[in-house]
């Protein structure tokens, strides 16, 4: 496996593990408030807004790039068979140039938005609680750009029958 393959296979898989730890930390805060709710009355402050501005967020685009590299995003393949290899091979670096496009628009334009935040000190109010929510940005360019970066990593590896 060559150095760009290694490079592209940790860096999505940490951001991958990163998600599923999201989604237990998200399951862990929300059964600790459902029962110190249930049995002591008291609700952990600001559940439903970290796990709408962190955990969701974590939880349902970093793992991105992940799923691009295991070749996992819905594929409809109704007519691919009719193009032979080179044409399928065309088609796939062509797919991914053009995915490679879109996620590097998408990430400009979300990354401008997370430094907005940032410059703000964006943060929301529960119960005399303030919470940051700023880094929560940060996370969707980051999974938009690691896609990006596995699309165009791609090229090269299919180009050299490597993927």
């Amino acid at each position: 496996m060559s150095f760009l393959a290694k490079l592209v296979e940790k860096v999505t898989l940490a951001l991958m593990l990163v998600g599923v730890l999201a989604v237990v930390a998200m399951m862990l805060h929300i059964t600790l408030d459902v029962m110190l709710r249930t049995t002591l009355n008291y609700s952990v402050p600001a559940t439903e807004r970290i796990v709408t501005r962190y955990y969701m967020v974590a939880l349902a685009l970093l793992p991105l790039g992940w799923v691009e590299w295991s070749k996992n995003m819905i594929t409809v393949e109704a007519f691919t068979q009719l193009y032979g290899k080179y044409g399928f091979l065309i088609l796939s670096l062509l797919t991914s140039l053009l995915s490679a496009v879109i996620y590097y628009l998408l990430g400009v334009a979300t990354w401008g938005q997370a430094i907005e935040q940032f410059n703000l000190g964006s943060y929301i109010m529960s119960l005399n609680l303030v919470i940051p929510i700023w880094p929560a940005y940060f996370f969707v360019p980051v999974a938009l750009f690691v896609a990006m970066f596995v699309c165009l990593a791609r090229i090269p590896l299919m180009l050299t029958n490597r993927y």
